[in-house]
């Protein structure tokens, strides 16, 4: 297990949110070769990540940052911890019920963890609930 990538950003403006997921995907690019649908993948699930933790962790408060992480689990595996300053919420409640996307067509609450929990190996919370750890096995192998 070795770190890739660690970066600690303070802001909520949506330049300064591309440039970090744009600078994770750089990093997992320069060390996996991805196929296009794992290149979308780690796309949509660094935005979702990255998107929950502003704007539900966060509240959208630019003086508020996030901790993101890229760690190289194993030669085809991934593993990408986000946190947020925020307080966190009850996950444990929030995955034991039916996603609120899936009983109300349309809410957009839950939907980003529900795309997250569907692509991803694994995902694992810090006890609080500010931090999720997501790990995604890879299809193809390092390069």
């Amino acid at each position: 297990m070795s770190i890739l990538y660690s970066k600690v950003i303070s802001g909520c403006e949506s330049s300064c949110i591309r440039k970090l997921i744009q600078d994770m995907m750089n990093c997992i690019r320069s060390v996996y070769n991805l196929s296009d649908s794992d290149d979308y993948e780690f796309r949509l699930i660094l935005n979702e990540l990255i998107a929950n933790g502003t704007v539900h962790g966060n509240k959208r408060l630019c003086d508020k940052s996030i901790t993101a992480q890229i760690e190289s689990l194993d030669g085809d595996t991934i593993g990408i911890t986000i946190k947020d300053e925020g307080s966190g919420f009850d996950y444990r409640s929030f995955f034991r019920n039916a996603f609120p996307c899936d009983t109300n067509p349309y809410s957009e609450r839950g939907r980003g963890l529900k795309l997250i929990k569907a692509m991803c190996d694994k995902i694992r919370f810090n006890h609080s609930g500010n931090q999720i750890q997501i790990c995604k096995t890879i299809r193809k192998r390092k390069h």
